[in-house]
């Protein structure tokens, strides 16, 4: 007799649930990169050098951001199988220790900017794009300070399967990130126009009102008052931290693993000149904004299958995560056939200078085939997650991404190895190589993965006794 006889969802069903989590978080996530958008939309009106110092400045802030999610991402799962077991007890603890732990990491994120201010001055920019980035990095150092504390309550609240303030906070915050983008950019309502500067203090702003927001949420919300977050308040417990840091720390840089091939792409082509730096800029945000559809995916198999793996029913996390793939697939198809219908569009959107067009209009067929299998990639990463399993996964990551992809990237884009050197379009061609190769073996992992969780769940129920 096995546990869980009763009738499992059909697909339907699972599909509608998962829809009902996922699309939140994607109109969330969609907002929060919406924002970084905005930023180069507007500095692309400025100047050529504004556009490309954005780049830079955003990518070393991209990087630090990244790194600071994956770790508090760790907190996500457990919150998540704490809250599938009904402990809520445990749920509130979590949280607290996630905010403990918000404290060293917002110093680090501080140190790490004025590293990356550091390194802009050794690039072989003009002083022009160097002025520009180290002053658009700058204001992040107090945007940077609240990132960790503000993640700290969203993995909380996405690990409950509450993800109403992720989408209605990041939201209001694109609305008003925008606003505050052309006032400050451009000098409205009595303002000094301070150019690609003026879009990083617009983001100090909206970061304060998101930390703001989620900290009254968890005080006020009618479902997060009976947690109590803010009562019987912990001190730090370094097993509690270990735990987090345990599962974060893979996860963070598995991120990177990714997230660090795309930053240094700018660094390494800013010799070839602003057109070619404009042009990833483009081609790199309205890439970043698609991959918020699979992202919300992701994380709603990430809260799925912790909670059913909380519930001791790994077949229906299972069940849960091919539903998730299929849809991943088919939304893969649809972006990748927009990124090349509207490429001509999206590059005159985003810049007035005819090169840089000509270049970004030619980069998103190269967008358009990473994005099949990068969505896969975060699919499966994410059901991964939700059984916190992160170590596999990020040796997945280093392999695909540094020790097969990159040494491809760097010969094809700047060496004569393969023969004339083809630029920017060498180092898209290693992101595409890398996330095929990533997709399939997290897809063979998590195969294994679920089919253990199974296999250990009928072990535990029907023990093999030994002959006497």
């Amino acid at each position: 007799m096995t546990p869980n006889t009763h009738r499992r969802p059909t697909f339907v069903q699972n599909a509608g649930d998962l829809l009902r989590l996922a699309g939140p978080l994607m109109l969330g996530q969609l907002a929060v990169v919406g924002m970084t958008v905005t930023d180069i939309y507007m500095a692309g009106q400025v100047s050529a050098d504004t556009l490309a110092a954005l780049q830079l400045g955003g990518s070393i802030w991209a990087m630090i951001s990244l790194l600071v999610i994956g770790v508090m991402i760790g907190n996500s799962p457990i919150i998540g199988t704490f809250w599938g077991a009904g402990q809520s007890a445990k749920v509130r603890f979590q949280f607290q220790q996630a905010l403990w732990l918000s404290i060293p990491m917002s110093l680090a994120v501080c140190g790490a900017i004025l590293l990356g201010v550091l390194l802009l001055g050794n690039l072989d920019i003009s002083p022009e794009v160097y002025r520009i980035a180290r002053g658009y990095l700058l204001p992040y150092l107090i945007t940077g300070f609240m990132f960790p504390a503000f993640f700290a309550f969203r993995s909380t609240f996405e690990g409950v399967g509450d993800i109403r303030p992720v989408m209605i906070f990041n939201g209001m915050a694109f609305v008003l990130n925008g606003i505050l983008d052309y006032i400050l950019v451009f000098g409205k309502l009595g303002f000094p126009t301070m150019g690609g500067i003026g879009a990083a203090w617009a983001t100090t702003v909206v970061m304060t009102f998101l930390l703001l927001s989620m900290a009254a949420y968890g005080r006020y919300a009618g479902n997060m008052k009976r947690l109590q977050l803010y009562q019987q308040f912990s001190g730090p417990s370094a097993a509690a931290i270990a735990g987090i840091l345990r599962l974060g720390i893979p996860i963070a840089l598995m991120i990177a693993a990714e997230v660090g091939f795309f930053a240094i792409i700018p660094m390494m082509i800013a010799h070839l000149g602003a057109n070619v730096l404009g042009a990833h800029a483009i081609t790199n945000n309205l890439d970043s904004l698609a991959y918020m559809i699979p992202l919300g995916l992701g994380q709603a198999l990430t809260i799925k299958v912790s909670h059913a793996q909380g519930r001791k029913d790994p077949r229906e996390a299972r069940q849960i995560c091919l539903t998730g793939f299929k849809f991943v697939f088919v939304l893969a198809l649809i972006l990748g056939s927009l990124k090349i219908l509207l490429r001509h569009d999206f590059a005159r959107m985003f810049s007035p200078e005819p090169d840089v067009q000509i270049i970004a209009a030619s980069l998103f067929f190269f967008s358009a085939a990473l994005g099949c299998f990068d969505s896969m990639q975060m699919a499966t990463s994410g059901a991964l997650r939700g059984y916190k399993d992160a170590r596999v996964p990020l040796v997945i990551q280093i392999v695909a991404f540094w020790v097969v992809a990159f040494p491809i990237a760097y010969s094809l884009a700047l060496t004569d190895f393969w023969g004339e050197p083809i630029g920017v379009f060498g180092f898209w061609t290693g992101l595409v190589i890398a996330a095929s190769l990533a997709s399939l073996l997290m897809l063979y992992r998590w195969n294994v993965v679920s089919k253990k969780a199974i296999a250990a769940l009928d072990e535990s129920l029907n023990p093999t006794t030994a002959p006497e």
